[in-house]
């Protein structure tokens, strides 16, 4: 309704400015004015208009400048192409807030992490080095020093404990300074058929069927193409190990675009996660499967992350999981 209005506006507008004219022509001066009058106000109308909808993007644009994105526009009761408009910018300002919001949480998280283990294993490797070159040393000195046998035996078994033990720690703790050093992605545009191609030879899967799947077929990427691989191999992996007691287990590959945006998805129609878990599958050392590190998913994350993309997960019990990498920066390619 508020369009036509506007429609109006200018209709009459026009109208009154030829009739003006017409006036002048026929010296009709007075009329004239009066008619110029209804002009103006009518022009003014026009510009409370315009400046409304001015003040509005203005607003907007401030609060997200400043980043407050808790506003939201009030749907005017007239209805129309304005109410829909106002509705639609509704929705999209939850739908950035809501993607905003996650990406900063990840982010903030992901960083929480990586201070914590820094700490953590500085401190643990350098007590256990000097465990480790101490029960060394050990060994060494009461070899060359001669102790009875069954002295030596007892400590030789002793100082061995010590330093597997210490060593086995030292191994672990090195696997989780991974998470500290994802290196900064070194980006190119390479086709996901090849990619794609090396990932089958790179993991089989004896008696499961992998789909792999690539819509439109010449779709590229424009990421680090040996930390992508990485992550599809893990991502596939997981799904190998989660379907491998399904009755016809099967994993599906599948990349495509959405929305302009490509997007790589792994499918398996494995067991499942169960739900309490489904929320914390990237978070550092948080693992279900027995001997696991829980690190990752941690580090695909990072990964995607670093490439500024996202990766999700979405699992039903006894049905499946799926999850989903996507590439923001490769829209345009």
């Amino acid at each position: 309704m508020k369009r036509y209005i506007i429609l109006i506006k200018i209709v009459l507008i026009v109208l009154f400015s030829l009739a003006i004219a017409f006036l002048i022509l026929k010296s009709l001066y007075f009329t004239s004015v009066m008619m110029g009058a209804i002009l103006v106000v009518l022009a003014f109308s026009l510009y409370l208009d315009q400046r409304k909808t001015i003040r509005r993007m203005e607003h907007l644009i401030a609060n997200i400048h400043y980043g407050d994105l808790n506003l939201s526009f009030p749907v005017p009761s007239s209805g129309g192409a304005e109410a829909q408009l106002t509705r639609s910018m509704n929705e999209a300002l939850n739908a950035f807030r809501s993607r905003l919001y996650n990406s900063v949480v990840a982010e903030a998280e992901t960083d929480a992490w990586q201070k914590l283990i820094r700490v953590l294993t500085h401190e643990i490797m350098n007590s256990i080095a000097p465990i480790i070159s101490l029960s060394e040393t050990v060994t060494e000195r009461a070899a060359s020093n001669g102790m009875n046998e069954r002295d030596y035996a007892v400590m030789l078994q002793a100082i061995q404990t010590i330093h597997r033990r210490s060593k086995g720690l030292l191994d672990f703790v090195e696997n989780y300074r991974k998470l500290t050093r994802i290196p900064t992605p070194t980006m190119q545009i390479f086709p996901v058929s090849t990619l794609f191609s090396d990932l089958q030879k790179l993991v089989p899967a004896a008696g499961i069927h992998v789909v792999y799947s690539i819509h439109p077929a010449e779709l590229r990427l424009y990421a680090d193409r040996s930390m992508i691989e990485q992550v599809l191999i893990n991502l596939l992996k997981n799904a190998i190990e989660a379907c491998g007691d399904s009755e016809f287990p099967e994993i599906h590959i599948d990349a495509f675009r959405r929305d302009g945006m490509p997007v790589v998805t792994v499918s398996d129609n494995g067991s499942g996660i169960v739900p309490e878990a489904l929320d914390k599958v990237f978070v550092p050392f948080f693992t279900t499967k027995q001997g696991g590190s829980g690190i990752g998913l941690s580090v695909c994350r990072q990964i995607l992350n670093r490439h500024g993309g996202n990766i999700t997960v979405a699992s039903e019990i006894e049905k499946g999981t799926t999850f989903t990498m996507q590439f923001p920066g490769t829209r345009a390619i």
